[in-house]
C-alpha cells in the first residue's frame, strides 16, 4: 500500500515537471553591440596631410568627417560615400548605419599660373646673427614648393637669448620653433639674439669671488625662457641628435646624469608643480 502510494506521488509529480517544461519559453538575451566600419579617404592622396572620421561604431553614432590639405594650391571638392556624392561642406557629419561605409574627400590641385616661377625654383636661406648664437633644424639654400609649410627651428647656444625670426627688417615670429608657406621667389630668414653671458658675482670681503648661474631652473637650451622646448630639446640631447648640448644647464635636477628624468622635471617646473 505505502509503495502505491509513493508511486502515485512520483507520476503526479513527473507530470507537473512536464507540464512546466511545456509552458517555459526563456527570453532571448539582447544582441550585443555591433560596430561597423567608416574608411575616410582622399583622392588625391597626396592632397591630404591629415584626414579625420574613421573608426568603429555603433549604428546611430553621429560622426563628424574633416581633412587638411598639405598645400593652397589643392582646394577641396567635395565628399563621396561608397562612390557616389555625399556634401560639399569641408566638415559634413554622417549617423553611421549598420553596415561598412567608405567616404572619399576630393580635392582639386589648382596650380600657379604660367607666368609665376617654377615651383621648386623657391630656396630659404637661414641667417644666424650673431653667427655663433645657433645652429638650425634644415640646411640654408634648400629650394621648396611655392606656398609649401617649412618648419623651422633654432637651437640656442649657451649665453644666447632669442630676440625673432627676421625677414629683412619685419619681425616674423618670436618663436623658436616657426612655421610658415613659402613664398614666392627666394627667401632669407635671419634668427637673432643677443648675448647674455652668466654675470660673476660681487668680490666677497676678504677677495674671494664666487660665479653665481643666472640662467633659469630648466632653461636646457638656454634661451633664458623655460618652457616645453627646453623638455624637447633635452629629449634631443638623451637621443643623440643634439650634441652640442650644455651639461650643467640640462642637468635640471642636479643628479649628476642627464636623462629623462631631467624632461619630467621641466615639465613639472612648468606646471608649476616644482620650482
Amino acid at each position: 500500500m505505502k509503495y502505491l502510494k509513493f508511486l502515485t506521488t512520483l507520476l503526479a509529480l513527473a507530470a507537473q515537471l512536464q507540464l512546466a517544461a511545456q509552458d517555459y519559453d526563456p527570453t532571448n538575451p539582447a544582441e550585443p553591440y555591433l560596430y561597423s566600419k567608416l574608411t575616410v579617404t582622399a583622392q588625391p592622396t597626396e592632397a591630404v596631410s591629415w584626414l579625420g572620421g574613421a573608426g568603429y561604431y555603433k549604428e546611430g553614432t553621429e560622426v563628424t568627417l574633416n581633412s587638411s590639405p598639405k598645400s593652397s594650391i589643392y582646394t577641396f571638392s567635395h565628399w563621396t560615400k561608397d562612390g557616389e556624392w555625399y556634401s560639399d561642406e569641408a566638415s559634413p557629419t554622417y549617423t553611421m548605419e549598420d553596415d561598412a561605409v567608405t567616404f572619399t574627400v576630393y580635392y582639386d590641385y589648382t596650380p600657379v599660373s604660367p607666368d609665376e616661377p617654377a615651383l621648386h625654383d623657391n630656396r630659404l636661406y637661414l641667417v644666424a646673427e650673431p653667427l655663433t648664437a645657433c645652429s638650425f633644424n634644415i640646411e640654408s639654400g634648400l629650394s621648396y614648393m611655392y606656398e609649401q609649410t617649412v618648419l623651422v627651428m633654432a637651437r640656442a647656444n649657451t649665453g644666447y637669448s632669442f630676440l625673432g625670426w627676421y625677414n629683412g627688417g619685419t619681425l616674423m615670429s618670436e618663436n623658436l620653433n616657426f612655421a610658415f608657406y613659402m613664398p614666392e621667389g627666394d627667401m632669407t630668414l635671419t634668427a637673432r639674439f643677443e648675448y647674455n653671458p652668466v654675470n660673476p658675482a660681487e668680490p666677497e670681503g676678504d677677495g674671494t669671488q664666487t660665479d653665481v648661474q643666472t640662467t633659469p631652473t630648466g632653461d636646457a637650451n638656454g634661451d633664458g625662457i623655460v618652457n616645453v622646448t627646453d623638455a624637447v630639446y633635452l629629449i634631443n640631447v638623451c637621443l643623440g641628435l643634439t650634441t652640442d648640448a650644455n651639461t650643467a644647464l640640462c642637468d635640471v635636477n642636479s643628479d649628476g646624469v642627464v636623462n629623462v628624468t631631467d624632461a619630467v622635471a621641466i615639465i613639472n617646473i612648468c606646471l608649476k608643480i616644482t620650482n
